[in-house]
């Protein structure tokens, strides 16, 4: 019996699907739902799980005094951050409405763009700001770039040595110099 190109080509790919199917199947783990199995923990409010049940997790709502501050603190940067995202969505709004009109001039359209290319890179330097920070091991913290100022909040409480590395940071990304920059503890 003589197989031809064919017959060859589809004996290979029928092999590889069935090792496909085997290695999904291998590493899919069971395939038992824990709705009404009683070996399972009871469910909590806010469990989540992927698609194949490998992975659980759970909020709990039990924190700690220490805990709750920390997580108003973080509540409150968090707001922060989404109240600066949305002031500057709403202005490149403005700036967007103004390069698009025909009314406008080539010179306010110019200015425009410098505008939306100076809050680019505000955005740049905020986001390198915190990333160094969270690096740094500064849990959270938020960065504002105003035009020739920074103001960074930290969660916690800011000492001398945390001042120094802050200015630093804030410095090297930035230009600005050290009287240029406002650090703020949330204690």
């Amino acid at each position: 019996m003589k197989f031809g190109k064919k017959q060859l080509v589809l004996a290979s790919l029928v092999l590889a699907l069935g090792a496909a199917v085997y290695l999904n199947w291998q590493f899919a783990g069971t395939n038992r739902l824990p709705v009404g199995d009683s070996s399972s923990e009871s469910s909590q409010l806010g469990a989540a799980q992927l698609v194949n049940n490998t992975y659980v997790e759970t909020v709990n709502d039990d924190l700690e005094a220490n805990g709750d501050a920390e997580s108003a603190s973080g509540d409150a940067l968090s707001q922060a951050r989404i109240d600066r995202q949305n002031s500057r969505d709403e202005a490149l709004e403005l700036l967007d409405g103004v390069m698009e009109s025909v009314e406008s001039d080539s010179a306010a359209k110019q200015q425009a763009v410098e505008e939306a290319s100076a809050i680019a890179q505000n955005i740049l330097d905020e986001s390198n700001v915190e990333s160094l920070l969270e690096a740094k091991g500064y849990k959270d913290c938020v960065a504002y770039i105003t035009g020739e100022e920074c103001s960074v909040v930290v969660a916690g409480t800011v000492e001398e040595a945390d001042t120094l590395i802050v200015q630093e940071i804030v410095m090297d990304q930035t230009g600005l110099t050290a009287d240029k920059i406002k650090i703020i503890g949330t204690n």
